[in-house]
């Protein structure tokens, strides 16, 4: 009788996957973020050198090597890309100060927001959280502002904690009274932003807190 020419099949040792069952290792980030990152930081380049009417999603695109359509699948237009890249930049442009007293956080704080909003990049960022009729414009703002409330408040609670400021205080009521002021310069009465006395304005809010809470 003759043999027959099938191999029997190898047993794989108890314990060890296969290749094809074993989980595929979880992407860090991956070209679609970087592509995203890239088109972001153009597009808010873009911006500034030549502003909101002279922005174009060409050049955009051509800045961060890639073709008009990546861009227009994911942001449809100027109004969202803009929007999305003001709003990227800002993420990083004014950290939270943490200099171990809450005086010296907020004049180190309310420093780099004048400066901030003096600079090209922060008119950029303005003038696209402003731009009349522009649906994106209020979901914008509102994004921008949760998002620098959350970092300010860090700074609060840690001067609840050094006994600096009243515990039961709204310190986003505190931090809207103290830079009204400089809002009103930039919108309304065009005064220069550096020569607005915030230290004074620091310290007079800071006693009004310290009162209301002894």
């Amino acid at each position: 009788m003759a043999r027959s020419s099938v191999k029997p099949r190898r047993r794989r040792r108890p314990g060890k996957p296969s290749p094809a069952a074993a989980s595929p290792r979880p992407r860090t980030g991956g070209r679609s973020a970087r592509v995203r990152v890239s088109v972001l930081e153009a597009a808010f380049a873009v911006l500034t050198e030549k502003g909101y009417h002279a922005f174009s999603i060409a050049e955009a695109a051509q800045r961060a090597g890639v073709h008009e359509t990546s861009i227009y699948r994911r942001w449809k237009t100027k109004q969202a890309l803009t929007l999305d890249a003001v709003l990227h930049f800002a993420e990083a442009a004014i950290p939270t100060p943490d200099t171990g007293s809450l005086r010296s956080d907020l004049i180190a704080l309310v420093q780099r927001l004048v400066s901030y909003l003096a600079s090209p990049q922060g008119q950029s960022l303005m003038w696209a959280l402003g731009v009349p009729q522009q649906p994106q414009a209020d979901a914008g703002r509102q994004t921008y502002w949760k998002r620098r409330f959350a970092s300010i408040r860090i700074v609060f609670d840690r001067a609840v904690v050094r006994g600096e400021f009243p515990a039961d205080a709204d310190p986003l009521e505190f931090f809207e009274t103290l830079i009204a002021p400089l809002y009103f310069r930039l919108f309304v009465s065009s005064e220069p932003l550096d020569e607005w006395p915030y230290k004074k304005a620091i310290d007079r809010m800071l006693t009004a807190y310290s009162a209301k809470g002894s």
